[in-house]
């Protein structure tokens, strides 16, 4: 089946072109939110500060507005990642040929990985200069988690390391279950990864995506689970949906209340949807129909039902 994917890097850059550079503003990191009925006024942490009728946080899962607004926290998984994107010609012919032109996955007993192609640098897509998106999902409850986010320095951090900081002796033990656990080809990708990294899966759902002249979108909105590959494909269509209903009401907090509306059920389910998929590694399952839903997950015509084409804008239970 025809897939269409893309990296963050690459859409940055198309986005960067769309519009005029002068009305991006580098260097402001958001300190706190004032409202005043009809209007909301911005401090950041270098002193400057703005008045608008509206301010949109399109600012992550670790969202400093929705932090602000809507204090609740994203919740821990109970997995998580690890990725790299090695080039596409340090790649074996055979990985090449087999598992490179495709979005790929492999299922074991707790146990997921997953491959696609996606551009190299500086945006290139010829044949031989792209580059391979791998991950692969591990299990770890909260305890164990915490051990892996404390870096090479002895820090600890709250929601993930940064990738030069993962300490070594992770690294290793990781390339060694590796060599137990994965397929030759993406054992392959692996030994082309210098620097893997992991990221711990959260998700989170705000019961409102509008609180008063505040509306949030994309991560910051909800954070589903990355098994369907959905974030950006979200974050444009809330966008979307706002713009709309900006343009279609005189009145800006009706207009902010069609958009809530019309997104917030949508993102529960959603995010719903990635936790149901996360019951293929084996976490948060309960019932007998939990368990039944992961064993449909672990076969070829279940993943391609659920991941490989997710529906979960269906609107069935």
């Amino acid at each position: 089946m025809l897939q269409i994917v893309t990296s963050w890097d690459r859409l940055r850059q198309v986005l960067l072109k769309a519009i005029d550079r002068q009305r991006f503003h580098f260097g402001h990191v958001f300190e706190r939110v004032e409202q005043d009925g009809s209007d909301v006024h911005v401090r950041f942490a270098n002193g400057r500060s703005e008045r608008a009728d509206l301010l949109i946080a399109c600012d992550g899962f670790r969202s400093s507005v929705r932090g602000q607004v809507a204090p609740d926290k994203p919740v821990y998984s109970g997995y998580y990642l690890w990725r790299g994107a090695p080039n596409e010609s340090d790649l074996s012919p055979e990985t090449r040929r087999t598992v490179f032109p495709y979005v790929s996955l492999f299922l074991a007993d707790q146990l997921q990985a997953f491959g696609y192609p996606i551009a190299g640098a500086d945006d290139e897509l010829r044949s031989g200069h792209r580059r391979y998106n791998w991950g692969w999902y591990r299990v770890a409850d909260a305890q164990e988690l915490k051990a892996l986010c404390t870096d090479d320095l002895g820090q600890q951090h709250e929601f993930s390391v940064p990738p030069p900081l993962v300490r070594k002796d992770v690294i290793a033990q990781m390339r060694t279950d590796a060599e137990a656990l994965l397929p030759p080809q993406y054992l392959d990708s692996l030994h082309h990864i210098d620097q893997p990294f992991l990221t711990p899966v959260y998700d989170f759902c705000s019961p409102n995506l509008v609180y008063g002249r505040v509306a949030m979108v994309g991560d910051a909105a909800s954070t589903p689970r990355p098994h369907m590959g959905f974030g950006v494909s979200k974050a444009g269509a809330e966008a979307q949906a706002l713009a709309e209903a900006l343009a279609s009401y005189d009145d800006i907090d009706r207009a902010l209340g069609a958009y809530n509306t019309v997104r917030q059920p949508l993102s529960e389910r959603i995010v719903s949807h990635g936790r149901k998929l996360g019951m293929q590694l084996g976490v948060g399952i309960t019932t007998d129909g939990d368990r039944s839903f992961a064993k449909l997950l672990q076969t070829p015509k279940g993943i391609l039902d659920w991941i490989g084409v997710p529906n979960f804008l269906d609107p069935r239970p």
